[in-house]
């Protein structure tokens, strides 16, 4: 009898230290990405740190987002396999990643020399895009895996330490690092170059022990991995818009109560536009920096003419070959309307979002605006 009664009061004690209207359940989501720690460094890092400040705060006390930055959990590859098992809930990668791992298809986001700009970029994956919801879809459908939102994380360029690039004939037998995507390989290989896929953390050893001679990536990426200390020359082909993809487990996702699914979906837009224009601005200050350690050529509109020569044909054909004419044919049709609306637009798509650029480089510095516009 005394027992039961003990139990009673701490049955009591426990519901009354429960507020009316404050949610019981919590979500915890665990969220991994390769990009350092320091969200100042690279836009999958500044993103990362803007959707977890979103969603904690849709959640209102319901739901907590631990992120894990630099791999912790996994290189790329290894973050998509957990992913589909449902180990992570949430992973940051590129798109070839998912399309050389599970789902082939979505290789048409690497046809080089498609998208001219992020604007375009922007409006070409978003997944209102028909030709992107099919894609997420079916992914979703046979994979088990849902992307969660595409972007432009950025133009990548070409790097080497045998001699300056100025046409493709220059790279021939080159050997060219390129991350473990199958579309990478066969676009370095249509410049001619030797293409050897090495994983992010083990590029800079070969680079130094010359295991490979250059690597292609963005200018954050170069600026982040120290590329200028082991590269001498730097050529801006811009042959590529980098497509950032953040997925999660599909299983998961549809077992989230309709308002947290909701929330979700709101905090990654939010963090997708994010991810766009911190990346733009990481890239323009990176160029700035590699022309001071680095010799950086710029191709002439006639030798930036050969690169696509080389490339576009090579490239269609490969694809086509694997997933058909009607596919490629949608992707670039709606990439070439994409270029028509941010042309239209004059860059209103990049820029429309939550975040200006003062408040997100403020909210991820932690420093007030008044102290972000002395700097300028």
């Amino acid at each position: 009898m005394k027992s039961s009664l003990s139990y009673m009061f701490i049955c009591i004690v426990l519901s009354a230290c429960v507020e009316p209207g404050i949610a019981k359940e919590e979500f915890v989501i665990k969220y991994s990405h390769a990009g350092p720690a320091d969200p100042t460094m690279q836009s999958s890092s500044g993103a990362a740190v803007v959707f977890k400040h979103e969603l904690e705060k849709l959640g209102k006390g319901r739901i907590r987002v631990d992120v894990y930055p630099s791999g912790q959990l996994g290189s790329l590859r290894s973050s998509v396999h957990q992913v589909r098992k449902g180990t992570i809930h949430i992973c940051d990668i590129s798109s070839g990643v998912l399309a050389s791992l599970y789902y082939p298809p979505l290789e048409i986001l690497d046809l080089p020399y498609v998208l001219s700009s992020r604007a375009s970029a922007m409006a070409a994956l978003d997944s209102s895009n028909p030709v992107m919801k099919k894609l997420i879809e079916q992914c979703a459908e046979k994979t088990g895996i849902r992307v969660l939102s595409l972007a432009p994380f950025g133009f990548r360029n070409m790097s080497n330490n045998v001699r300056p690039i100025r046409t493709p004939a220059e790279m021939k037998g080159l050997k060219v690092r390129t991350m473990e995507i199958v579309a990478h390989r066969k676009l370095m290989e249509s410049f001619g170059a030797r293409a050897m896929p090495i994983p992010w953390l083990e590029l800079y050893t070969s680079l130094q022990t010359n295991v490979v001679d250059g690597e292609e990536t963005t200018p954050q990426n170069m600026i982040m991995g120290k590329i200028f200390q082991v590269q001498k020359y730097l050529t801006l082909t811009n042959h590529l818009m980098g497509v950032g993809a953040i997925l999660c487990n599909e299983q998961w996702y549809q077992s989230l109560p309709d308002d947290i699914r909701s929330n979700l979906l709101e905090a990654q837009s939010v963090a997708r536009d994010a991810y766009n224009r911190f990346g733009e601005y990481l890239d323009a200050i990176a160029l700035e920096k590699l022309k001071s350690r680095m010799e950086v050529y710029e191709p002439t509109a006639e030798q930036m003419q050969m690169f696509r020569d080389a490339a576009v044909p090579y490239m269609r054909k490969y694809m086509e070959d694997r997933y058909g004419q009607e596919l490629v044919t949608e992707f670039l049709t709606a990439a070439e309307a994409a270029e028509k609306l941010a042309r239209q637009a004059e860059g209103s798509v990049a820029n429309e979002g939550k975040y200006d650029f003062e408040s997100l480089w403020g909210f991820i510095t932690d420093q007030p605006p008044e102290k972000i516009s002395q700097k300028k």
